[in-house]
């Protein structure tokens, strides 16, 4: 596809109402975006795989709804969120059977003991005494029995949970969850799997909202290892204040782990299109639905700052800890006032309490640093490491999509994207996997068979005509990555060697990082586009998961206007 030339909104007319940016709702703004400093060029990104289709220009997410995510599993099914009820947590073939409250006394007694079996109808007796508790010693199979005695043959709903050999009753609030009994043997699997819908809000915010709220530790965004619904429901106002709808609840087997899922699918409004035809954006559609895409690693991987994120990365990868460290901390170009004077400090006087006093509480990645260096005085390499994990692994990774973008972008513009090299590389089945080793715990915890998986080949005179340019893939240079045999090679080592990166195992730079494999081209699947016309710049132009859950209409436009965006779903 061409050049597409997106506006942003801080250049519509200051006439013209906006919807704020996610970091500037309430007021706390947390980075100002740089679109006009910050390029496609900075990242590595400069060919096309038309270069002659003409381009446009547009705005791009003019609203929350003009860009919508969702995620397309295994399967190839598009995951929407369809319902907000809570499940049902019984098994399927469970009965449930209300006793006669002698018999159920009796058969409480048989379990917990005479004693306990008359405190318990005294508790369920006087329900209008709601702080009454009820605590007795208890081992794990008498809970078991009398946690499912609550749940299948008592029609009152009571709280009950185990506790350091204890059970505990007592009624339930309106503002504390059910601790309903789950037979997880039973109910379908040991992991809740969730739909999860969100606006204005990342996706480790968002994890981490539903862990402060939920009380759960998120493998996947979908997927909790046996944490109960009734969290859920009990969050479930809470959790849409900050943007968040969970539902579709099931119980599966195994969790997600990273890479579980077949792509993602894409809706797309361009807004206040100009300088092209409609027949010309037909051709340009077309071409994109045709002949696909390079697989670019998009500006969202190096975030928006002036200092972007691969360029952290790199100095890490060096062992140049001291930089990487100031690379994060000193003043960058463009930010506000708050965030600018906290830099400048710093800078001047390394008082990193003094620093810390003042940066503002979102900088997460800064104030780490700042409380490390607080304690250990120029201890560089071990502030950087005391970083979270996931934000180190933020910054390698976006230094191997940096270097994968710029190789890419050589390759279309010296040699096309529509056939293979000799030496390029593409994926296939290992005929040397040895079934006997199957990592037993990898496959129950996730859904791919990584046993399965495939491996490089790098291609042939004799065999480079059996592929498609559809089939080739680029290493992200790592430790155990295999680079084509032709000129691509050489650009890999041309490349890091500016930023004195080398792919050589002695010099280290990857430690950590194995290297993967990326699809040169990617097709757009199940694509389609609609024109729409509308007069009203701050129309909403296509609906969301949630507003088909609440039975809007779809928007329709106005006829007979110009037309003026476009929707494009891949």
């Amino acid at each position: 596809m061409g050049n597409l030339f997106s506006r942003s909104v801080n250049d519509l007319d200051k006439g013209n109402k906006r919807l704020l940016e996610p970091e500037e709702i309430n007021g706390d703004y947390k980075r100002v975006r740089l679109e006009s400093t910050v390029t496609e060029e900075n990242v590595g990104i400069i060919a096309y795989v038309n270069p002659n289709l003409p381009g446009f220009h547009s705005i791009l997410k003019y609203r929350a709804e003009d860009f919508l995510v969702n995620e397309v599993d295994m399967e190839k099914n598009i995951i929407h969120l369809t319902s907000l009820e809570a499940p049902n947590t019984k098994a399927k073939d469970q009965e449930i059977d209300i006793l006669e409250p002698k018999e159920f006394d009796n058969q409480v007694a048989n379990v917990m003991g005479e004693e306990f079996a008359v405190q318990f109808r005294q508790f369920l007796e006087n329900p209008e005494d709601k702080d009454a508790v009820l605590t007795v010693p208890a081992d794990k199979d008498q809970r078991i029995k009398l946690y499912r005695l609550l749940e299948n043959n008592l029609e009152t709903k009571v709280y009950s949970r185990g506790k350091d050999g204890n059970m505990i009753i007592k009624w339930p609030t309106s503002t504390e969850y059910q601790e309903e009994y789950i037979d997880w043997n039973t109910i379908g699997g040991d992991y809740l799997q969730v739909h999860m819908y969100k606006s204005g809000i990342d996706t480790m915010n968002a994890i981490n909202v539903i862990s402060s709220k939920v009380g759960a530790i998120t493998t996947q965004t979908l997927s909790l290892k046996r944490i109960k619904p009734g969290r859920f429901v009990a969050a479930i106002e809470e959790l849409m204040k900050s943007g968040i709808y969970i539902g579709d609840y099931k119980f599966v087997k195994n969790g997600l782990t990273l890479g579980d899922l077949g792509g993602n699918h894409f809706t797309i409004v361009l807004r206040d299109v100009k300088g092209i035809t409609e027949a010309g954006l037909q051709t340009s559609l077309e071409s994109l639905r045709d002949n696909g895409f390079l697989n670019y690693f998009g500006m969202q991987r190096f975030g928006t700052s002036t200092v972007l994120t691969h360029t952290i990365g790199c100095a890490i990868m060096k062992k140049r800890y001291e930089e990487a460290s100031d690379l994060i901390l000193y003043p960058r170009e463009g930010e506000r006032e708050d965030y600018n004077n906290a830099r400048q400090l710093w800078k001047d006087t390394r008082n990193a309490e003094a620093t810390l006093a003042i940066f503002p509480k979102r900088a997460m990645a800064e104030r780490k640093l700042l409380m490390f260096y607080s304690r250990n005085p120029s201890q560089h390499a071990n502030a950087i490491k005391n970083l979270p994990r996931h934000m180190l692994s933020l910054y390698s990774h976006a230094y191997q999509s940096y270097v994968w973008n710029r190789v890419v972008s050589e390759r279309a513009r010296l040699y096309g994207s529509h056939k293979p090299l000799v030496g390029d590389i593409v994926l296939v089945e290992n005929e040397k996997k040895d079934v006997s080793k199957r990592d037993s715990k990898r496959d129950r915890v996730g859904r791919r068979d990584f046993n399965n998986r495939k491996v490089p080949k790098v291609l042939t005179e004799e065999d480079v005509d059996n592929y498609s340019i559809e089939d080739v893939v680029y290493p992200l240079p790592g430790r155990l990555s295999v680079y084509p045999e032709n000129e691509i090679k050489k650009l890999y080592v041309e490349i890091m060697a500016e930023d004195g990166i080398s792919i050589d195992k002695k010099d280290k730079h990857f430690e950590g990082l194995n290297g993967d494999y990326r699809p040169l081209l990617a097709k757009p699947e199940q694509m389609s586009w609609s024109f729409i016309r509308y007069n009203d710049p701050v129309e909403k132009l296509c609906n969301t998961d949630i507003d088909r859950l609440h039975g809007l209409p779809e928007p329709t436009g106005v006829q007979g206007k110009s037309i003026r965006w476009i929707a494009n779903k891949s």
